[in-house]
C-alpha cells in the first residue's frame, strides 16, 4: 500500500491540510502493529504528534525502512473515530513521519463491530 508521508507536522488537523495540498512524500508502506487506543488518549495524541508518548516509545524498534525502501509504520487508530494514523518514529519517540488514512466519515467501530446496534439500511 502507499500513503503520502509529512515530517514533523504537530497536529492531525495541520497534517490533513498539507495531505489535501498535496504536500508530503508517497511511500510504500507496510503496517507492523495497530494500536486502538481509547477516545481519551487518541485526541491528545493527535493534536501533539511531536511530544514524546509512551505509545510510540514502547514500539520504536518496529518502524523503520528497510532495504526495499518499504516503510514499516505503526497505525494508531480510535473506535470512536473516523481517522486512522500511520506513524514512522525514525528511531525518536515521538511521530516524526505521519500520514492520515481517512473512513470517508464512517467511525471505525462501525465497520468492524460485529454487533447488531450497528446495522446498515
Amino acid at each position: 500500500m502507499k500513503a503520502m508521508f509529512l515530517c514533523d507536522v504537530p497536529n492531525a488537523r495541520l497534517l490533513r491540510n498539507r495531505l489535501d495540498n498535496g504536500k508530503g512524500l508517497e511511500c510504500e508502506y507496510v503496517i507492523e502493529r495497530v494500536m486502538y487506543l481509547s477516545k481519551r488518549e487518541f485526541i491528545p495524541f493527535r493534536e501533539h504528534l511531536m511530544e514524546d508518548t509512551p505509545f510510540v516509545s514502547c514500539h520504536k524498534e518496529d518502524m523503520f525502512i528497510d532495504e526495499q525502501g518499504i516503510w514499516h509504520v505503526l497505525m494508531f487508530c480510535c473506535l470512536q473515530s473516523d481517522i486512522i494514523l500511520l506513524v514512522n518514529s525514525n528511531g525518536g519517540d515521538y511521530a516524526k513521519y505521519c500520514s492520515i488514512i481517512s473512513n470517508g466519515g464512517e467511525k471505525v467501530e462501525q465497520r468492524f463491530t460485529t454487533s447488531q446496534r450497528y446495522t446498515r439500511k
